[in-house]
């Protein structure tokens, strides 16, 4: 079996989660026995379409590749589902989608609607018709504190300066959408293992914030304690410090005071920054060792 999705919207399968209409969740172009066995998205339903293989791809208008992956979670709300998901970096080549769309039985106005189904065939069946998998690039996602301004302008320096050496940066300005729950992806972005970094950006309102729990940096402080408290060898979660007090010591909140941090108010800082994203260390064999 594959779980087939297709949207119209053109950047649908560029970040997670994706939001799909409750009524074209695994009701339309299905057969019955899938339908039944699945459409009801119970937590057992959940469990098992969460072992199913993926094909996520895009209306016919769209023109565009589709992408392999798998389902993290499924979230049943009102009138939505939220489909968070994981990519393999497969593709199916827009050139290969005619032979696709005939193994998998798909009808002949099919991709011009926005739905989810399940196709009763294979993965290995369609394999040869996938492109593999390209070298995937280093993500980071970034906590950081709205005030001042000035510290906007200086993360999305940071930003623009890490995507010129090649990085992926996932961050609220550019990958959060009108209408979706800023709690809920700032859990989705600190626990995706598909990111590789959680960089803390930290000046003093994110210290003075952090510390008392405050706001959006008080949530997102709670979910960074609760990853690293346990780990004290950890790698993934890196405090950078861009500022310091009039004395030189770094803002940092409390729960990072014994953390090694990164400093780009030093030369060097970034270079250190971008070897350290490029470091894959395992942080479970870590604490093993």
């Amino acid at each position: 079996m594959i779980n087939l999705f297709i949207s119209a919207n053109s950047s649908m399968w560029e970040s997670t989660p994706a939001c799909f209409p409750r009524e074209r969740c695994l009701t339309e172009y299905i057969m019955p026995e899938f339908r039944e066995r699945f459409s009801s998205l119970g937590a057992k339903e959940i469990r098992n379409l969460k072992k199913i293989p993926c094909i996520f791809a895009y209306e016919s208008i769209n023109n565009k590749d589709a992408y392999l992956g798998c389902l993290n979670n499924i979230t049943v709300r009102a009138t939505d589902v939220l489909i968070d998901f994981r990519l393999t970096g497969e593709t199916i080549r827009i050139e290969n989608n005619r032979q696709i769309q005939s193994l998998l039985d798909i009808g002949r106005w099919e991709m011009n609607r926005t739905h989810w189904t399940i196709k009763k065939i294979g993965i290995e069946q369609i394999r040869k018709h996938l492109s593999p998998a390209i070298d995937r690039k280093h993500t980071v996602f970034i906590s950081y504190c709205w005030t001042p301004p000035k510290n906007q302008r200086n993360v999305f320096s940071l930003v623009e300066d890490l995507s010129n050496n090649g990085i992926t940066v996932i961050y609220d300005k550019n990958n959060l959408r009108s209408g979706q729950d800023v709690n809920y992806f700032m859990e989705q972005a600190l626990q995706d293992n598909e990111i590789d970094k959680v960089l803390v950006i930290c000046n003093k309102e994110y210290k003075e914030k952090a510390d008392k729990r405050c706001g959006g940096v008080g949530y997102e402080a709670e979910i960074i304690l609760s990853e690293i408290q346990s780990k004290p060898l950890q790698t993934r979660v890196i405090p950078v410090v861009i500022e310091r007090n009039k004395n030189g010591k770094p803002f940092l909140p409390i729960f990072f005071k014994s953390r090694k941090y990164i400093d780009l108010t030093l030369e060097g800082g970034f270079d250190e920054l971008i070897e350290e994203i490029k470091i894959t260390i395992d942080d479970d064999d870590m604490e093993k060792q």
